[in-house]
């Protein structure tokens, strides 16, 4: 299960067995973009995620992308491999 942690301005992956890890963010308000458990990603009061799993009929596998709301930046993320900027004003629309 992935969760959207607001308060702690992160995405968590929480295991069948119950275990919480990070998957991305450092804890600390910010829009930094980069490669997930290498660099400083950041995330600004993320709200929700949609997850989309592609499937690549060459070999049978599969690519979970996560989208996630980045509310507190007014962005959506992209989570791959690397964290990205899908869309952004950067300034709240309504």
């Amino acid at each position: 299960v992935y969760v959207a942690d607001t308060g702690n301005h992160a995405i968590r992956l929480i295991s069948p067995s119950g275990l919480v890890t990070t998957l991305a963010g450092t804890g600390h308000p910010g829009s930094t973009d980069g490669l997930v458990g290498k660099d400083d990603v950041q995330f600004s009061s993320p709200s929700g995620i949609a997850i989309w799993r592609k499937w690549n009929e060459g070999d049978g596998s599969t690519i979970i992308i996560i989208f996630v709301a980045d509310t507190g930046n007014h962005r959506i993320r992209k989570i791959t491999g690397t964290v990205t900027t899908e869309v952004s004003t950067g300034e709240k629309a309504w």
